[in-house]
């Protein structure tokens, strides 16, 4: 079995690990900061996720007591639709890192969304439209046909390539809004309308297909580059998300996918059928898809818990949630509130799905003098488990639910997602489920 080396660039962490068939040897972490420029919009620095990538993957290796020559192959997840421009002569940044999270173009995905196109905030396409509108250099690469667009898969692997390897896959490409799931590839009368020159985009890959090498000088030897999938995938590699399965990963937001198999389904209002992976499965190459809802603020509300000061740190969750939950029971019955009588929607980023307002934001209430900061902790997590069944629901979830995500080692939120949705819970035992779903697809190639 071969040692796989795995990176996964999330919103806030970058991680890396090195598997040997299914044990993982060693994996180290790094965070990376966000910056919130003006009203809606959420950047990240393109050269701090490199910068961090290598070191996490130099720290990996180190803890398995390996080498990068030790390895046969890399794997990238990640982020899947946020978004930058660089230039390919350069191979230097001509803009930020758009995250996902940016609301920056909300009003023109309004547009699209009044002319009946199932768009949102989270689609990278209309980030580009504003890149491209917005930034001198941008329109000047573009003139002279250098400009390069990509999600972090691209961009990593480019920039890890020593600027040779220019690619995404179908699960990546799906999170951009560009890609056409018939065709199998860029829908070209998209990229038209919103202004996208073909030539800026990456070639289209199966997501287990080799595609060349890192550059030695990048780091340190010349180490495969065998697979690559947005974070959602990779998740659902672990679990083996068959037809009909459905995978709820309760990272920074809360993602809740239903696989499709290679059928194109039609999702509920509010949801979206996208690749799930192409791949080659008994020596052919098969396309899946998924359908997904979103919750836009999951982890990402108990990161704010902490920041304002309600909550030590995230791991004192449950035990501060458990010191609320008994008097909230007491009085349940009278409050006719699962948290005592205060409530407290989790849409600190706006609403997902099913009903896609990222104007939104959340709300606490019913708050008295009695209230404490447990109080408020426990209320966000019974919010939480009602997004969680309001989704379930609206996707008409019936069978065993497969929770993974950082979130997910919170034992009272499973409990409440439970009582909540009235299903079957069952939670990885691997809370790093991405790393190893990624490694998995490059062990298949």
């Amino acid at each position: 079995m071969s040692l796989i080396a795995a990176l996964d660039v999330g919103t806030t962490t970058v991680r890396a690990a090195v598997f040997d068939g299914k044990e993982r040897l060693g994996i180290a972490r790094q965070g990376v900061r966000a910056a919130y420029p003006f009203s809606g919009a959420v950047e990240q620095d393109p050269a701090e996720i490199v910068g961090s990538a290598r070191d996490v993957l130099q720290h990996s290796m180190r803890s398995s007591g390996l080498t990068v020559a030790d390895v046969d192959g890399l794997a990238i997840t990640n982020q899947r639709a946020s978004v930058l421009a660089w230039d390919s002569e350069t191979s230097e940044p001509l803009s930020p890192l758009i995250s996902w999270q940016d609301t920056r173009t909300a009003a023109r995905v309004a547009e699209f969304v009044a002319l009946g196109f199932p768009l949102n905030t989270s689609a990278s396409c209309t980030k580009l439209e504003w890149l491209l509108a917005n930034s001198e250099t941008v329109a000047t690469a573009a003139a002279g046909k250098t400009l390069r667009f990509g999600t972090v898969d691209t961009w990593l692997t480019w920039v890890l390539s020593g600027g040779t390897v220019y690619v995404t896959d179908p699960s990546n490409a799906g999170a951009t809004g560009f890609y056409d799931s018939f065709s199998g590839g860029w829908s070209e009368e998209i990229m038209a309308v919103l202004g996208i020159p073909l030539e800026a985009m990456p070639a289209l890959v199966a997501s287990d297909a080799p595609v060349g090498t890192c550059d030695p000088s990048v780091v340190g030897a010349p180490l495969a580059l065998k697979a690559r999938c947005g974070d959602q995938s990779a998740a659902s590699m672990t679990h083996g998300l068959g037809a009909g399965q459905a995978k709820l990963t309760l990272g920074t937001s809360g993602m809740l996918d239903v696989g499709c198999g290679s059928t194109i389904s039609d999702a509920p209002s509010g949801c979206y059928t996208l690749p799930l992976w192409r791949r080659t499965v008994d020596g052919k190459l098969v396309e899946e898809y998924m359908v997904e809802g979103s919750i836009l603020a999951a982890g990402s509300v108990i990161e704010w818990l902490v920041r304002v000061g309600l909550l030590a740190s995230v791991d004192q969750l449950d035990a501060v949630a458990a010191s609320a939950a008994a008097s909230a029971a007491s009085s349940s019955s009278a409050s006719g509130s699962a948290s005592g009588g205060v409530e407290f929607v989790p849409s600190l980023a706006g609403l997902g799905s099913p009903h896609q307002n990222p104007q939104v934001r959340g709300v606490l209430s019913g708050i008295g003098l009695q209230t404490t900061a447990a109080d408020i902790v426990w209320a966000a997590v019974n919010g939480l488990a009602e997004r969680v069944a309001e989704l379930t629901s609206h996707m008409n979830v019936d069978g065993p639910l497969l929770v993974d995500g950082g979130l997910s080692q919170s034992q009272l939120l499973l409990e409440q997602i439970r009582q909540a949705t009235d299903l079957e819970i069952r939670a990885s035992a691997d809370h790093e489920t991405a790393l190893r779903g990624a490694a998995l697809l490059a062990q298949s190639s």
